[in-house]
């Protein structure tokens, strides 16, 4: 541990009492703010939100590629694709839901977010033309 001089020493408190300051006019100026962090968190639900949406992105993600899979066994269950059209539908909406979900929630802002974006929306669009065209 590095042993501190008394310059640095003095640097330090009025970094620390500056700061408390700071702080004591902004309780002033906003008297509801809350003390610590932990009691803003409880407050305002960060944590759980944040593990909400985690498990919403992660949690929907792993039903997506279960019914992926369920819809890729029952195709190839029928050996003969072209015989069955609506399993056919059933892929092309998981594939469509999977797209979709990967898109607005795994691709960041930026060239790959957009391209991501697109592909999923002209998948939906063919997709939705060839249900219509299905069920027609």
């Amino acid at each position: 541990m590095k042993q501190l001089t008394d310059l640095e020493k003095q640097e330090l408190e009025t970094k620390i009492k500056d700061e408390q300051k700071r702080q004591q006019t902004l309780r002033e100026a906003n008297p509801d703010l809350p003390e610590s962090f932990e009691e803003a968190s409880a407050e305002t639900g960060i944590v759980q939100r944040f593990r909400l949406n985690y498990l919403w992105k992660y949690g929907m993600l792993a039903i997506i590629l279960c019914l992926l899979v369920f819809n890729v066994f029952q195709l190839l269950k029928w050996k003969n694709f072209g015989s069955n059209e609506y399993l056919n539908v059933n892929l092309v909406v998981a594939l469509m839901l999977l797209f979709n979900h990967i898109a607005f929630h795994f691709t960041k802002a930026g060239r790959t977010g957009r391209m991501m974006k697109i592909f999923a929306g002209i998948w939906a669009v063919l997709g939705l033309v060839y249900i219509f065209w299905v069920f027609r």
